[in-house]
C-alpha cells in the first residue's frame, strides 16, 4: 500500500475539497490514517456510535441497509468520494453499513483529526459542507448516478470466440469519450504477481479493460477481486447454456458483494433483427444486456455510454394519435447530435417510441410504419364508444402483429420499456420483455374507449391511468442524462346543443342527411379525467430529469390519424426551437462530445 503523497492522491483530494493548497492537503493525507480493506470487509456497520470521516483513496465501497424485511443496496462509492461526512457533523449512529466489494484502501480522519486541520485550514470546514450541501441538492436523476467504473472485466463465454476487435473498439470508442483506457490481458500479468497488478490498476488513471478468456480460472478469479463492472461476451448464435466458467466462478449467486453483469451480444455486421434474444436469460442473473453488430459505430457508442455510466434515456408521453408528434421530436434530438440509449414511454409514447427504437431510428422505416398505421385507421370516434370498441381494438391487435411480428423488446437494439395499468393489483406494471405487440397493446388501451388486455389472469389498461410519462423505471439503467417529452392535453371543443342528446339521438344523427350533432366531447373529457393525477405527476417529475419539454398540440384531436404529417411537424419544429433556445450549458450532448 503506497503512503506517498503523490500526483495522484493530490489530484483525487483536490477534485474533493476544491482549491486548498497543496501543504494543507499534505497534512490532511498524512494526519489520516490509511486503511486497507479486502473484499466483503467492513468498513462500519449500520448503528455504529463512531464518526470518523472517511476518503476513498482506491477501491470501490457499497453503502447497504439493513432491515428485518431484508437488505437494500444504497449504491456504490468510488475513489475520491467522502464516506461517513454525516455522522462526523451530528455525532448520531451510521444510518448504513458501509463495505468494500473489492480491494479498498480508504483515508480515515478522525473528529480529532479533522478539528486540528480546520483549525489550520478553515477553508477544509468550507469545503467539506460545501460537498454535503451540493450532494443534498442533487436532484434524484443526479442521486442515482454512479460513478464511471474503473476496473472492467471482459469475459468471453466461448473459448474459440476472438474479442479482440471488441475490445480495441470499446479502447478506442472511450478515449474519443477522453476516458483514457489501458487494455489488461493475461500476458500483462507475466511473472509479476497479484500485488503488482493492482498497483498497475490504481496508478492508471482511468479505465481498465480487463480480458479473461476463461482459459486460466486463476487468473479470471483474481481478475474479479478487482472488477467494479463484468462485462459477459458471447456470440449472439453460439450455444446459450451456462459455459464452464459461468460455473465455475459462480458469477450469478446473490450476496451483497454482486458487481453489476452486463451481457454483451455479439452479432455479425448488418444484421436485421435480432430474435430470441430470451435464451440467454435463463439461469443467468444479469443487470442488463447490450446487442452489438461489429462495424457499427451507434451500437459502439451506445455500448461505451452504458459501461461508464453516461447513458441517455428517452422517456415519452401518451396522449393518442398525437404521439406522431414523438416521431418528429426525436428526428430533432437526432439532427442536433442528440444519441439515444433507452426508451420508455407510456401508451401512445410507448408505441411511438418503441416504433422508432425497432426501426433503428430510421427516418425512412418510421414514416413508413407511420403512414401503415393511418391507413389502418385505427382512430375511432365517439359512435364507436358505444358499439365497435372491441372491433378497434382487435384492429390495433393486427396492425401490431403485422409490424413487429414475433419480436421480443429484448430483441431490440435499443433497450426498451413501456408500462401499463395493472388494474388487477391497482399499480404500475412495467414491460422490458416479451413479445412486443402484445406488451405495447397493454399499454395503449384507454378504458371506456378500449376494453381492457387480459394476461395471466391480470387485467391491464392503458399507462396514462397510473403514469403518463414513466420516468422513474427508467432510474434502473446506467443513465446520466433523461429527456423527457409530454404531449398537451386534450380541451373539449365547444358544442353546438344546451342538452347533451341521447345515445339514440346520436345514432340517428350519424345516418341522418343533415348532421343534427357534433359530439367530440366524450372521448376528450373521458381522457382527460382519466389522466388528471398522472398529470399532476407530471410537475413532480420535472425535477428528476435532465430536460424536460411540452409538445403543444391542443388544435389536434386526440383520436384523428388523417392528419399524421402535419402533427410529425409539429413535433420536428416545436423541439428543434426548444434545443435552438436551450442555453449552451444544459446541452450536455455538445458538452460530452
Amino acid at each position: 500500500m503506497k503512503n506517498k503523497f503523490d500526483d495522484h492522491y493530490r489530484e483525487l483530494l483536490s477534485n474533493l475539497f476544491g482549491e486548498m493548497e497543496e501543504s494543507s492537503l499534505k497534512q490532511i493525507f498524512e494526519a489520516g490514517k490509511k486503511i486497507e480493506l479486502d473484499a466483503g470487509e467492513y468498513l462500519f456497520k449500520q448503528g455504529d456510535s463512531e464518526n470518523e470521516l472517511y476518503v476513498v483513496l482506491s477501491g470501490r465501497l457499497r453503502a447497504i441497509n439493513e432491515s428485518k424485511s431484508g437488505t437494500v443496496i444504497l449504491g456504490d462509492i468510488a475513489e475520491g468520494e467522502p464516506v461517513g461526512e454525516i455522522a462526523l457533523f451530528t455525532n448520531e449512529p451510521r444510518m448504513a453499513a458501509v463495505l468494500a466489494i473489492r480491494k479498498s484502501v480508504v483515508l480515515e480522519i478522525s473528529k480529532a483529526e479533522y478539528h486540528s486541520a480546520v483549525a489550520k485550514n478553515p477553508e477544509f470546514a468550507s469545503a467539506l459542507t460545501r460537498f454535503v450541501i451540493n450532494r443534498m441538492r442533487r436532484n434524484v436523476l443526479e442521486q442515482k448516478v454512479e460513478a464511471i467504473p474503473k476496473n472492467i472485466v471482459i469475459i468471453q463465454l466461448q473459448q474459440d470466440l476472438n474479442i479482440d476487435y471488441w475490445v480495441s473498439e470499446i479502447k478506442r470508442t472511450l478515449e474519443t469519450m477522453h476516458i483514457p483506457t489501458q487494455i489488461l490481458g493475461r500476458e500483462s500479468k507475466g511473472e509479476k504477481n497479484y500485488k503488482e497488478l493492482s498497483e498497475l490498476l490504481e496508478q492508471h488513471k482511468g479505465v481498465n479493460l480487463i480480458v479473461c478468456s476463461g482459459q486460466d480460472a486463476d487468473w479470471t478469479r483474481q481478475c474479479l477481486l478487482y472488477a467494479d463492472l463484468v462485462i459477459l461476451a458471447t456470440y449472439f448464435y453460439a450455444e446459450s447454456d451456462l459455459y464452464d466458467i459461468e460455473k465455475e466462478q459462480k458469477l450469478y449467486e446473490n450476496n451483497i458483494l454482486n458487481r453489476k453483469k452486463y451481457l454483451l451480444l455479439l452479432h455479425p455486421e448488418n444484421v436485421d433483427v435480432s430474435e430470441n434474444t430470451a435464451k440467454w436469460f435463463k439461469n443467468r442473473n444479469i443487470h442488463l444486456h447490450i446487442h452489438a453488430r461489429k462495424n457499427n459505430s451507434k451500437d459502439m457508442s451506445r455500448l461505451c455510454r452504458i459501461i461508464t455510466n453516461q447513458a441517455v434515456g428517452l422517456v415519452l408521453g401518451g396522449s393518442g394519435a398525437k404521439g406522431y408528434a414523438h416521431v418528429g421530436a426525436v428526428q430533432a434530438l437526432l439532427e442536433a447530435g442528440v444519441e439515444i440509449d433507452f426508451v420508455g414511454g407510456s401508451s401512445a409514447g410507448a408505441l411511438y417510441g418503441i416504433i422508432m427504437a425497432f426501426a433503428d431510428f430510421q427516418n425512412k422505416r418510421i414514416e413508413a410504419i407511420c403512414q401503415q398505421s393511418a391507413e389502418s385507421d385505427l382512430g375511432i370516434n365517439d359512435f364507436f364508444l358505444t358499439f365497435f370498441a372491441k372491433n378497434s381494438s382487435k384492429k390495433i391487435e393486427e396492425f401490431s402483429k403485422n409490424i413487429f411480428g414475433n419480436t421480443a423488446l429484448e430483441d431490440l437494439w435499443v433497450t426498451s420499456y413501456c408500462v401499463s395499468t395493472d388494474m388487477t393489483n391497482n399499480e404500475v406494471k412495467i414491460h422490458s420483455i416479451g413479445k412486443v405487440w402484445q406488451q405495447v397493446q397493454e399499454s395503449f388501451l384507454s378504458p371506456g374507449i378500449f376494453p381492457p388486455v387480459v394476461v395471466d389472469d391480470q387485467v391491464y389498461m392503458d399507462g396514462t391511468m397510473a403514469d403518463n410519462i414513466p420516468i422513474d423505471p427508467m432510474y434502473r439503467y446506467p443513465v446520466k442524462n433523461i429527456i423527457a417529452v409530454s404531449l398537451s392535453g386534450s380541451e373539449p371543443e365547444k358544442v353546438d346543443f344546451k342538452n347533451v342528446p341521447s345515445v339514440w339521438e346520436q345514432v340517428k344523427g350519424k345516418f341522418a342527411k343533415k348532421k343534427r350533432y357534433d359530439n367530440p366531447v366524450i372521448t376528450t373529457v373521458m381522457v382527460n379525467s382519466m389522466t388528471f393525477n398522472s398529470r399532476q405527476r407530471e410537475e413532480i417529475n420535472k425535477s428528476k430529469v435532465s430536460l424536460f419539454f411540452e409538445i403543444n398540440l391542443r388544435a389536434v384531436s386526440l383520436l384523428d390519424d388523417s392528419k399524421w404529417k402535419k402533427v410529425v411537424k409539429k413535433g420536428h419544429d416545436q423541439t428543434k426551437s426548444y434545443l435552438e433556445e436551450l442555453p449552451q450549458e444544459e446541452k450536455f450532448w455538445i458538452k460530452n462530445s
